[in-house]
């Protein structure tokens, strides 16, 4: 058997079988009765002195019945489970006395595994040089599981997917997750010439990236770039953020037709489901993997009138993001959601400047978000210092929403 100082992992539970045996030999010294002696107190003469058992009918010192347990104990602790094993109960009876000298065999057996409980039974069998039973019995005993994490992937190890990046929140995005090391594919629909120029921009200080046309709509497609992304950098992609959206005029919902409505769904959720799907089997693979969903303050509290189909559209990307994050937390993969408030970027070209001072005076901090301010939220949650975060919605909106 290996020594102590070689088991310093915590045993798995789901490896240990019913029926799983562990044997043990042990000859008892006279120094291990001292040293047992002295750590207990138990300074039975009995145990100790040899004039006074020479006048028992043993003849002979008397082993310590609990010196013969212990080893049983060492065997848990350090075999059987093993390391992490902690006795919950035990039922010994010692049916012939151990002396100095006699030659011990152990045998542990699992007799049941409990994964609800974490424990096991185990049935105990001491014998003697003779093949005489000096000891048996039966105990519970409880793995403890291990606390530790697994160490993630840094950001600067990952490949991230970004879609709707060739302008505004994505770009800002697909560079600062750049400037951290991923490895961004910036995904466009129709601007080629932006999302190249941004990969430029990338390479041209020290990043990786490459551009990639899709359809977030279209899963076929988003499937495609996926796999492109995977061919280009070779890893799966394992950090997804999703921005795409649809263009959205306001108009109130009595204005507003149910195509208007579908329209704002079917970029705004579709397409997020349909990159979720393109990425998840290539973060499941490793077991860990980052979502983050670009959602809206104007979901929280009162809406305004005139942005119906875009609320509800948001809205319901919130609940995409709620249930994968509820679904993927076992598995590694974190799914969270940005809500910008008003934010500086060409989705509020055509709001007038009146519109927009208003806005700054009504926000705490006094002024617009930038699309860096979201980007660096988003980096915060892709990277190792957002792993115990999931399913949350942080608006980066300058206290706008509290």
């Amino acid at each position: 058997m290996a020594a102590a100082g070689q088991l310093n992992i915590v045993a798995d539970l789901r490896s240990i079988e019913v029926g799983e045996e562990r044997r043990f030999s042990k000859k008892i010294a006279a120094e291990d009765v001292r040293a047992f002696a002295e750590l207990t107190g138990d300074h039975n003469p009995l145990h100790m002195d040899a004039e006074f058992a020479s006048s028992t009918s043993f003849q002979r010192r008397v082993v310590h019945g609990m010196l013969v347990a212990s080893y049983v104990s060492t065997m848990v602790g350090m075999h059987l489970p093993g390391p992490g094993a902690l006795w919950t109960q035990q039922n010994f009876q010692w049916a012939a006395p151990v002396f100095i000298g006699d030659q011990l065999d152990f045998l542990l057996r699992v007799t049941q595994r409990s994964e609800a409980t974490r424990t096991v039974k185990i049935e105990v069998k001491v014998m003697n040089q003779n093949g005489k039973t000096v000891m048996a019995g039966e105990g519970s005993v409880m793995l403890l599981e291990s606390k530790s994490r697994s160490r993630e992937a840094a950001l600067s190890e990952r490949v991230a997917l970004v879609s709707g990046a060739s302008r505004g929140i994505g770009a800002a995005t697909a560079r600062a997750l750049a400037k951290q090391g991923a490895a961004v594919a910036v995904n466009y629909r129709q601007s080629a010439v932006e999302a190249e120029e941004l990969c430029h921009l990338i390479m041209g200080d020290g990043g990786q990236a490459i551009a990639i046309q899709a359809n977030v709509a279209d899963a076929d497609a988003v499937e495609r770039a996926v796999q492109a992304a995977r061919g280009r950098f070779g890893k799966p992609v394992d950090v997804l953020v999703n921005n795409a959206g649809a263009t959205f005029a306001p108009r109130t919902l009595l204005e507003a037709s149910w195509q208007d409505i579908e329209d704002q769904l079917t970029v705004d959720v579709r397409g997020a489901f349909n990159c979720c799907k393109a990425v998840l089997p290539g973060m499941l693979e490793g077991n860990s993997g980052r979502i983050v969903n670009i959602g809206s303050s104007l979901t929280m509290g009162r809406p305004p009138v005139e942005w119906g189909p875009f609320v509800i559209a948001k809205s319901a990307l919130k609940a995409l993001t709620l249930s994968l994050a509820a679904e993927l937390g076992p598995r590694g993969v974190r799914v969270n959601m940005i809500s910008p408030g008003m934010t500086e970027t060409e989705f509020i070209s055509t709001t007038s400047e009146r519109l927009r001072k208003l806005e700054a005076m009504q926000t705490p901090l006094r002024q617009l978000g930038t699309a860096d301010d979201v980007a660096n939220t988003i980096v915060f949650l892709c990277s190792e210092a957002g792993a115990h975060l999931t399913g949350v919605d942080i608006p980066v909106c300058g206290g706008n929403r509290m």
